[in-house]
Formats: C-alpha cells, sequence, structure tokens
C-alpha cells in the first residue's frame, strides 16, 4: 500500500508539474533543459546521500546506466517526436506503455500479469484516448507517432528495469547513475542539435527549474525506483497512468483550461482502472481468476 500511494505521489507531482515546465519551454531548448534538470538533481542527490553512493556504486553502475539510457531516450524520442505529431495524440500513444509492460513480461518473464491487470492496462489505454480528445477522428500514422511509440517502449523498459534491478541493488544509487546518465546524453545531444547555452539560470525562471529538478525529477524518479522494489511493474504503470488526470485538473486550476465531457469520461475510465488494478488481489479471490 505504501508502494502504491509513492506512485501515485509520482503521478501527482509529474502531473501538476505541467505548467512549470510550459514556462521552462520557452527559456531553454530542450536538451539543456534535461541536461539542466537532472545535473542540478544529481548534485543534490550527491549531497544528501554521498556515504550511500560511494558505497554502492560500482555495485549499482550496471543497472544505473541502464535505466538512465532507457530514461533518456524515452524523454528524447517523446520531445522528437512532439516535432512532427499533435500533442494529444502523442499523450494517447505514450499511454501504450501501459499495455507494453505487462507484456514484456509475459513475453520475456513468462510472467502472466493477471486478467484483471490486462483488463485494467486496457482500460487505461481506452481511457486515455478518451482524455486526449478521441483523436478527433483523426489518425494517420507519421514519423512522430512512430517515434512516440518508440518512446512508449522505452518508458516500459525503464520500468522493467527498474523492478529488475531494485530487487538487489539500492535504489537511490540506481537513481543517481541514471540521472547523470540522462545529463550526460543530454548534454552531447544539446551540443550536437541545439544552439548553445546563454543563460544557464535565466533569473525569471530559477525557482521553476529548481523546483523541477528537486520535487518533479529527482522526487519523482526516486520515488518511482524505490517504490518499485515493492510494486509490480504492470501494477505500477497504471498507477502512475493517472499523471494525465492530475495533468488535466492542474490544467483546469492553475491555466484555466477547460475540460470537454469526453476528457472527463476518459478521466473516470483511467481511475476505475486504477481501482480495479488495486483491488486485483480481491477480483480474483472472489471470481476465481487464478493466473496461469
Amino acid at each position: 500500500m505504501l508502494a502504491d500511494l509513492a506512485l501515485l505521489f509520482c503521478a501527482f507531482v509529474w502531473g501538476t508539474s505541467f505548467a512549470t515546465m510550459k514556462i521552462l519551454v520557452g527559456v531553454y531548448s530542450s536538451c539543456w533543459l534535461l541536461f539542466l534538470r537532472f545535473t542540478l538533481s544529481s548534485l543534490f542527490m550527491l549531497i544528501i546521500f554521498y556515504a550511500r553512493l560511494k558505497k554502492s556504486f560500482k555495485q549499482c553502475f550496471k543497472g544505473g546506466v541502464i535505466l538512465g539510457t532507457a530514461l533518456f531516450l524515452a524523454i528524447a524520442t517523446q520531445t522528437l517526436g512532439l516535432n512532427y505529431t499533435d500533442a494529444g495524440k502523442q499523450a494517447f500513444i505514450t499511454s501504450i506503455y501501459v499495455l507494453i509492460v505487462p507484456l514484456l513480461l509475459w513475453l520475456f518473464k513468462r510472467v502472466f500479469p493477471g486478467i484483471i491487470t490486462i483488463c485494467s492496462a486496457v482500460l487505461c489505454v481506452v481511457g486515455m484516448y478518451f482524455l486526449t480528445g478521441g483523436l478527433d477522428g483523426d489518425f494517420n500514422f507519421n514519423i512522430g507517432d512512430l517515434l512516440t511509440l518508440i518512446c512508449a517502449l522505452f518508458f516500459a523498459l525503464q520500468i522493467l528495469a527498474a523492478w529488475r534491478y531494485t530487487a538487489f541493488d539500492d535504489p537511490v544509487t540506481l537513481s543517481f547513475i541514471s540521472f547523470v546518465c540522462v545529463a550526460v546524453f543530454s548534454f552531447i545531444s544539446a551540443l550536437i542539435f541545439e544552439l548553445p547555452l546563454k543563460n544557464i539560470f535565466d533569473f525569471n525562471s530559477v525557482l521553476e527549474l529548481v523546483y523541477t529538478a528537486l520535487f518533479v525529477t529527482l522526487g519523482g524518479y526516486l520515488i518511482q525506483i524505490c517504490a518499485q522494489k515493492y510494486a509490480k511493474p504492470s501494477h505500477a504503470s497504471v498507477i502512475m497512468s493517472l499523471e494525465a488526470v492530475f495533468g488535466l485538473i492542474s490544467g483546469i486550476i492553475f491555466l484555466n483550461e477547460s475540460v470537454s465531457l469526453k476528457a472527463a469520461f476518459g478521466c473516470v475510465l483511467i481511475f476505475i482502472s486504477v481501482v480495479g488494478s488495486e483491488l486485483e488481489d480481491l477480483i480474483s479471490t472472489k471470481f476465481n481468476l487464478k493466473r496461469k
């Protein structure tokens, strides 16, 4: 239960960070913003957890690099894909990671996620379809959609990697190494693909940058990896999908955005999928839905 609440907190922090990120993307280009976010997060972790990191760094290095690589590739393909597709369409395609996680578990680990988990994942994706406006009847698959689908795959792999390596390694050290990897990859990408960074800290957005680094990045991803030590990956992916719902709510509260009946219905479906996932054991026992 504590792990589920922690993952719910991650979804809340990520979802409600929309307004903050909207300010930052108007100041920094994508790769430089990632570099600053994850560099600051790494420095915060180094200060707070130095002794712990030093003790387990070597043991956690491989897992941390894999986690960081998957996370960077997910964020990078998502950012690049947004240049060629609509935001609502991308949000829907990204949500497919909720389905990819249990399918990959089933395919490679021979771990059947359970009927309730599969149904919850499908219902979650359907809910995301309505939340993003039903795509307005337009679903012409383009290069941006392909990049977003690859992004969903890497998000799924990051969740599975977190589940795999936190079983044996220290989640805090894993998080630190993954943050450093994202920062390094982002820096290299920024040097190659973007213009030089003129102002490292913009006075008008420094608070937003620190908040994003400390709470959204460090707090969100660190808590996710720690919580996944005690939560099934397929279950965790469904809970974290509430990020989109919190994002919609924060847009209404902080940015005065309107919400359609279709989007509200999508939120209800996602919420039901999360409740179904939470009550999986109870429902399976009541209706004798045993795993195979």
